[in-house]
């Protein structure tokens, strides 16, 4: 049986492309229109729902971008309900990058007045964005703000679909232009978004099929996949608390004293402390250590380590002397498809830690 096809009513792409005179409908006023309200209701019979989102995902980069964000956003709720995450998702990419694109010139961040002096290209920045927020007048200005809350929106349906495929994290970090603009405008103050910040946690989050943990001192180590680890504390946090419970076989003594969340299940401060120094693979060469402060730094991706044999690598060096640090706040999902967890998968033999560490 073929997949049903779809063709948006007359009615509904009227409305989209119907130029907004006064305010802007909210979300429950566009939603409470009758093209609105049918076309979703038809997008939640699973027979329909792909058709639609394919459907959406050519018109939406015709339309203004208030009209296609809530659209999106609508989508972004078929998606939590079950849909495929990845129809809609190329769509978003080309608009969150084409929207923040056009509102990085009004982005900027405050340069305090006794700063001023020591950082006078971030001075210039701060006063040439107000300025072009403060020329902004009429039909101009309406667009910039349409745009604004277009993107507070798109952020939401885009969460949804980020983490619900890591095919779809793969694409969304790969697109290194949007990443730049998401990292350099989340936290600006001459726009300051608020949803915007949980596209920049997304992208610290990690995924790694087989990370490498090295333990020198026993001469053991395993492997491990990692699973939407928000950065290395992360990480530390989940791997002390698997290693406790393969301490015999790695040789070590290891309480399994990890935080009350470290499974990543809900929100927590609870603190955690490194059992090991953490190392990145770049601390040992020819099997000796040549760099102790070859650390994997807390707050950096798990993605971000070094690697070795195509490998991400951590060494976990039991040295007493060495510097443990402590940490907390890191282990909070961003969003409930997250399911950060690590799942062990085999120990190293004697031939591989040795390889890793040469």
């Amino acid at each position: 049986m073929s997949a049903p096809t779809l063709s948006l009513s007359p009615d509904l792409l009227s409305l989209l492309h119907a130029p907004v005179s006064g305010e802007r409908p909210t979300p429950a006023e566009f939603f409470s229109q009758p093209p609105v309200s049918a076309l979703y209701a038809q997008a939640k019979d699973p027979a329909y729902s792909a058709a639609v989102l394919q459907a959406l995902a050519e018109l939406l980069p015709e339309l203004p971008p208030y009209p296609a964000s809530l659209l999106a956003l609508m989508s972004g709720s078929l998606v939590e309900s079950g849909a495929d995450p990845t129809l809609l998702f190329p769509c978003g990419l080309t608009l969150m990058q084409r929207w923040l694109e056009r509102l990085a010139p009004y982005c900027a961040r405050e340069v305090e007045a006794e700063d001023a002096e020591d950082d006078p290209e971030a001075t210039q920045a701060w006063a040439t964005a107000q300025a072009r927020i403060e020329a902004l007048a009429g039909a101009e200005a309406d667009t910039i703000d349409a745009l604004f809350e277009a993107v507070e929106l798109l952020v939401l349906p885009m969460m949804a679909m980020v983490l619900r495929d890591e095919g779809n994290h793969q694409r969304f970090l790969a697109d290194h232009a949007l990443q730049e603009h998401i990292a350099s405008l989340y936290d600006n103050d001459s726009l300051p978004f608020e949803q915007l910040y949980f596209l920049w946690l997304a992208a610290c989050i990690s995924y790694e099929d087989e990370l490498v943990v090295v333990l020198p001192a026993t001469g053991t180590g395993l492997v491990v996949r990692a699973h939407g680890v928000n950065n290395n504390f992360h990480t530390f946090s989940l791997l002390q608390q698997l290693m406790a419970e393969h301490q015999q076989a790695l040789g070590i003594t290891l309480p399994a004293t990890a935080h009350s969340d470290s499974d990543g299940d809900g929100d927590s401060d609870g603190a955690d402390s490194a059992a090991f120094a953490w190392l990145q693979a770049t601390a040992y060469a020819q099997g000796k250590l040549v760099n102790d402060l070859a650390w994997a730094w807390g707050e950096a991706p798990l993605r971000h380590n070094a690697r070795r044999q195509g490998h991400c690598v951590l060494i976990a060096l039991d040295q007493p002397d060495a510097c443990r640090r402590n940490w907390s706040g890191f282990d909070s999902p961003c969003h409930d498809a997250q399911n950060p967890h690590l799942v062990f998968k085999r120990y190293l033999t004697p031939e591989e830690v040795a390889a890793f560490l040469d």
